[in-house]
C-alpha cells in the first residue's frame, strides 16, 4: 500500500509499505477513506519527540471502512464505516475502566502513528490495523460525511475537553490562546458553555479571521501585548478561564498572565519538553487552577457526534484542503509554514 513514512526532520515520504494484517483475534483491518494532519504530527516532523523509528507511517485522524475484522470481534462487520481515537486503549484494564484511556496500561498509552509506548503504523495510508476494534470503533452515522466524522477522534474532542476543564460558567470571559486547528474547535466547544465573551490570541491574520468569523474576538498578538489588551478589556482584572491549545512555554507564559485571580488555566498544547520554568509563586498567590492532560478522545466521540449532526458544532469550517495522498509532503509543508492559509489538511488515499 501507499503511505506517508517520517525519514528525518521535515522529511516525509510516500512510500510503498506493506499491507497491515490480522494479528489478534481482537484486531479490524480499515481501508482508509480520509486521514488528516495533525498539529501534532508536527512535532515528529521537526524532530521533537525522539526513539521514532525511521520509516514509521504517520498519522492518527482517520474514517474508513472496515474491511477485515478479527475473530473475537462482535460490534463490527466489513463494510461499517468507523472512527476511532487517536490513542490506543483496549477497554478493559484499570485506566479504561477508570475512563482514563489515553493512559491504557495494556497498550502502555500508545497511539496511532507516534511513540509513547509501543510503536503502531499510523493512519495516513491505504489501510490501517485497529486494535481492540469493538471499544475503539465508533459507527459513522448513514449521511455524516467524513469531513465531518474525522474530527471526532482528536482534535474536537480536545477542544472540546479543553473548554470542559476550563469550567467556564455562563457569563464568563474566556481567553483562547493559539488558533490552530485545536484552538478554533476549542472557541467553538467554548460557545456551547454560554461564555459574554471569547478572546483569540495569534499571531497569523487569516486564522484570527476565522476565529472572529466563531464569535470570538481577535487578538493579534503581532500587534500588541494580548495580555495587556485582554486586561484592558476586562477592567485590568483578566479573564476566568485561559485556554492554551499551542504547546510553547511562551504560549503558557501568556494564559498565565490572562487569566485572573482564582481562574483555571486549562491546557492542551502538546508539550515535548520534559520539563521548563513554571511560576509556582504566581499560581500560587494568584489561587489558581491549573488543568493539563491529554484528551481522552474516546470519552467524547458518542458524546460530541450529534452535536456535529445537529450543526451545533461545525469543524469542517475549518478544513482548508483536501488533497491526495500523494500530495502529503507538500500538506506537511504548507501546514508547517502556514501557507497557502493552510489550517486543516485531509488527505484522500
Amino acid at each position: 500500500m501507499k503511505a506517508i513514512t517520517l525519514h528525518g526532520v521535515a522529511d516525509v515520504r510516500v512510500q510503498e509499505h506493506a499491507d497491515p494484517r490480522i494479528q489478534e483475534p481482537t484486531d479490524a483491518l480499515v481501508r482508509i477513506t480520509t486521514s488528516a494532519i495533525c498539529g501534532s504530527d508536527l512535532h515528529y516532523y521537526h524532530g521533537r519527540f525522539p526513539n521514532v523509528e525511521p520509516g514509521i507511517v504517520l498519522g492518527h485522524e482517520f474514517v474508513g471502512e472496515v474491511v477485515e475484522v478479527g475473530a473475537e470481534v462482535r460490534g463490527f462487520r466489513p463494510g461499517d464505516r468507523v472512527v476511532a481515537p487517536f490513542s490506543i486503549s483496549c477497554g478493559r484494564c484499570e485506566a479504561c475502566k477508570e475512563r482514563l484511556p489515553a493512559q491504557c496500561q495494556t497498550t502502555n498509552r500508545a497511539v496511532f502513528g507516534g511513540r509513547f509506548g509501543r510503536q503502531y503504523p499510523g493512519a495516513q495510508a491505504s489501510f490501517i490495523r485497529v486494535p481492540f476494534a469493538d471499544f475503539m470503533f465508533e459507527r459513522v452515522p448513514a449521511g455524516m460525511p467524513d469531513e465531518q466524522a474525522i474530527f471526532l477522534g482528536d482534535i474536537l474532542a480536545t477542544g472540546y475537553f479543553c473548554a470542559e476543564n476550563g469550567g467556564i460558567r455562563p457569563g464568563d470571559q474566556v481567553a483562547v490562546v493559539g488558533c490552530g486547528p485545536v484552538g478554533l474547535l476549542a472557541i467553538q466547544s467554548a460557545q456551547l458553555f454560554g461564555p459574554a465573551r471569547v478572546f483569540a490570541v495569534d499571531r497569523v491574520e487569516y486564522r484570527l479571521a476565522l476565529a472572529e468569523a466563531f464569535g470570538a474576538v481577535p487578538v493579534d498578538a503581532s500587534r500588541a501585548d494580548p495580555v495587556a489588551a485582554i486586561r484592558a478589556e476586562t477592567g485590568g482584572r483578566g479573564v476566568p478561564v485561559a485556554m492554551e491549545c499551542v504547546g510553547h512555554a511562551s504560549a503558557l507564559e501568556t494564559a498565565l498572565g490572562l487569566v485572573k485571580a482564582g481562574g483555571t488555566v486549562s491546557v492542551v498544547g502538546v508539550y515535548a519538553e520534559a520539563a521548563f520554568p513554571f511560576p509556582i509563586s504566581q499560581a500560587f498567590f494568584g489561587d489558581l487552577t491549573f488543568k493539563i492532560g491529554i484528551c481522552n478522545a474516546r470519552n467524547y466521540i458518542t458524546r460530541l457526534l450529534p452535536l456535529v449532526q445537529a450543526g451545533r458544532l461545525a469543524p469542517t469550517r475549518i478544513v482548508s484542503h483536501v488533497m491526495g495522498l500523494a500530495e502529503g509532503p507538500r500538506g506537511y509543508r504548507i501546514f508547517d509554514r502556514k501557507e497557502e492559509r493552510a489550517i486543516k489538511v485531509l488527505l484522500k488515499p
